[in-house]
């Protein structure tokens, strides 16, 4: 069903890279349900919400797409949902949940209608967002480990071994890098696993106070989205940015990712991309109604890839290990994420060598691709990247008497960012 063969794997690869990506990924139910929290919804309802959408998500991706990829509620859109929408514009937590619909349903007519943006995208360009998201991935990972910290000199500065945090973190890079370098079967995962039994030995972190724990509050955000409200006019900047930063991270990750993964034919081109997009269509409808808000595909599943994960199997179990996640709180949440930066930050690495297949000569292909890389970590946004190096794409080709090279979805593209950007909408 999945073509384990094909891919040149099996079900204890799929096993790993799926635990590899779980863990990576988990952050996410502690973290989403303290921001949506802040715009009036239930701290516990929005934990087993994040759960549940996450599982349905990625078992969706593994069965209608067949590829490696981990969904959940996407940080940043949860920001924006309680911060802007919510907490900013005035709009009501329940409007919100319809206005992220609507925009994942724009998502799904995209895929359903088997419009293959992702075949636009030029082959440096794409090699271009595979480093820009391994450096961004980079740049997360350090902060995750406290490798930087903030400062208001220099934006960011190095962090410092007399923070116990920055120790762990070291520790586990340290760890994660031999086994690594050692081609330790399951590496990633085993490397999260010492440093948070170091973590516990030391007493950073503290051990479980529980194994199992029953879910509560799903009621209170299942199925409460507000589509009456719609007819607001502040509803529709929102239903356009849910749906320009979850088209465009939702482009620019699954490109890259899959491009990792090894899922483009002979041309280089992505196979079943519109299956993917559909996928992410869904979920990100189904994730309304649950209880949060887009549901995308999520850039650590390039820790599963890494540690080996090529097909659907994998998604589908990282979404069985987020429906067990809903019962298992105390154990979940004993993992730091400090002992899943080190697997970040070396898949960020590892990423970023993508840059020497970019065809640096030409600098119509080049500049654009070098623009997004940068652009992407130092603006924390995928979707910023890929609109900008779009745009450069597109007019260096035109200004250079190159514009039959340009594919009409990339001229799309362009535009769609010109007006994200100028905030036309």
């Amino acid at each position: 069903m999945f073509g384990l063969d094909k891919y040149k794997t099996n079900f204890n690869n799929e096993l790993i890279a799926a635990l590899t990506t779980f863990f990576t990924m988990s952050y996410i139910l502690v973290v989403n349900s303290y921001i949506l929290s802040q715009a009036g919804m239930d701290f516990n309802g929005i934990y087993v919400a994040t759960a549940v959408a996450a599982a349905f998500g990625s078992i969706l991706m593994g069965i209608l797409a067949n590829k490696p990829l981990g969904l959940a509620s996407g940080m940043g859109l949860n920001a924006y949902f309680a911060y802007t929408a919510v907490l900013t514009l005035g709009v009501t937590w329940e409007a919100a949940l319809a206005a992220s619909f609507i925009s994942s349903f724009l998502i799904f007519l995209i895929g359903i209608f088997r419009v293959d943006v992702a075949e636009a995208i030029p082959e440096s360009f794409k090699h271009g967002l595979i480093a820009g998201l391994g450096l961004f991935l980079v740049f997360i990972g350090m902060q995750n480990a406290h490798f930087i910290s903030n400062s208001s000199a220099t934006i960011v500065t190095l962090g410092t071994l007399a923070n116990v945090k920055t120790l762990i973190g070291v520790i586990g890079l340290f760890i994660t890098s031999i086994l690594v370098a050692r081609k330790t079967t399951g590496a990633l995962f085993i490397g999260i696993l010492l440093t948070t039994i170091i973590g516990m030995v030391i007493g950073f972190t503290p051990y479980p106070n529980g194994v199992v724990s029953v879910p509560s509050g799903f009621d209170k955000v299942f199925l409460k989205l507000d589509f009456a409200s719609l007819t607001n006019t502040a509803i529709l900047s929102v239903i356009w940015t849910f749906f320009i930063i979850s088209f465009f991270d939702i482009l620019g990750t699954n490109s890259a990712l899959l491009t990792k993964a090894g899922h483009v034919d002979k041309k280089g081109r992505i196979k079943d991309f519109e299956k993917t997009t559909a996928s992410n269509g869904i979920a990100g409808m189904l994730g309304s109604i649950i209880g949060v808000p887009t549901v995308v595909t999520y850039l650590e599943s390039a820790t599963g890839i890494e540690a080996g994960g090529r097909t659907g199997l994998v998604a589908i179990l990282v979404g069985l290990l987020f429906i067990l996640s809903i019962f298992f709180f105390p154990l979940i949440s004993a993992i730091p994420i400090e002992a899943a930066a080190p697997a970040m930050i070396l898949t960020g690495i590892f990423m970023f060598l993508a840059v020497g297949k970019i065809h640096l000569d030409d600098y119509t292909e080049s500049i654009p691709a070098l623009i997004a890389i940068a652009i992407i970590p130092f603006t924390f946004s995928i979707s910023n990247g890929i609109g900008a190096g779009s745009i450069l794409y597109v007019f260096l080709k035109m200004f250079t008497n190159r514009y039959k090279e340009i594919r009409p979805a990339m001229y799309l593209i362009a535009i769609l960012s010109l007006f994200g950007f100028a905030k036309i909408f």
